[in-house]
């Protein structure tokens, strides 16, 4: 398949997606999401790809979701909370299909990833951070809360305290913080980011490939217990967060530019 948001690019045993909308710092459209689907199903029975860098165009690797593409319109003969409830079913598909690749699967954070883009993040088996890589979830200024699966897999990677610390305050972290709370593998400069994937692939590479393979699944299971029940319930939480006018007030907020005005408690 051609893709227009993504860079894919084949050498031996190894893929590198790279996100592709620079002038918006890659922030992940439905065209995005789209071809990201399309990636993933062609990845399956991609039986040379071993290994797969995600990284991103210029100087961010993703600044999440792009609002003002996502933002569920009010018009249609479905009312807006109820596709947003299936958009969250979405989202959930994209984490798993992510989690659940053959391939093992290495974030290179180049710079902003935020709410969407931290998604990304996580749902790689590592992540390097170049030393100007920031980490951010930026939901709650908009009205929601960490969705597609996502405050369990926080939760479960730094632990209750943290992970409500960066989806309640909003406050964006540096790669330092990042990798101190256990967020991220390792920091390397800049111009090294790349190169240190590249590194962790060969040492990877030497080890025993099916071991490998098994190992993720088995690494994978361990620390998915629950995850299930909370798939359940998470679309319909977001469905209820439609109905309120404070999503509306803070989409409407982010786009404008201002601060918004919460009225709900």
């Amino acid at each position: 398949m051609a893709y227009e948001t993504l860079l894919v690019e084949k050498l031996g045993a190894t893929t590198t997606v790279t996100l592709n909308r620079p002038a918006k710092l890659n922030a992940m459209n439905g065209q995005m999401l789209a071809e990201f689907d399309q990636l993933f199903t062609e990845l399956r029975t991609d039986l040379e790809t071993r290994f797969v860098i995600f990284t991103g165009a210029g100087r961010a690797f993703t600044s999440g979701a792009d609002l003002r593409d996502l933002v569920v319109p009010t018009e249609g003969p479905v009312p807006p909370h109820a596709r947003a409830r299936l958009g969250q079913l979405g989202g959930q598909d994209f984490i798993r299909s992510l989690e659940s690749l053959e391939q093992i699967t290495i974030a290179a954070v180049n710079g902003f990833a935020l709410g969407a883009g931290l998604v990304l993040a996580m749902g790689c088996d590592f992540r390097i951070a170049s030393e100007n890589a920031s980490f951010g979830i930026p939901e709650t200024n908009v009205g929601l809360f960490f969705t597609w699966g996502c405050t369990p897999r926080l939760t479960r990677l730094i632990g209750p305290a943290k992970a409500k610390e960066m989806i309640l305050t909003c406050d964006v972290i540096g790669a330092e913080e990042a990798l101190a709370i256990g967020l991220v593998n390792k920091v390397v400069p800049r111009e090294r980011l790349m190169e240190a994937a590249h590194e962790l692939i060969d040492k990877i590479a030497s080890r025993a490939p099916l071991a490998i393979r098994m190992t993720k699944k088995l690494v994978n299971a361990a620390a998915a217990p629950n995850f299930g029940d909370l798939y359940i319930c998470e679309p319909e939480l977001v469905e209820r967060l439609f109905l309120s006018p404070d999503l509306t007030e803070g989409m409407r907020a982010f786009i404008e530019k201002r601060k918004p005005n919460f009225t709900e408690r």
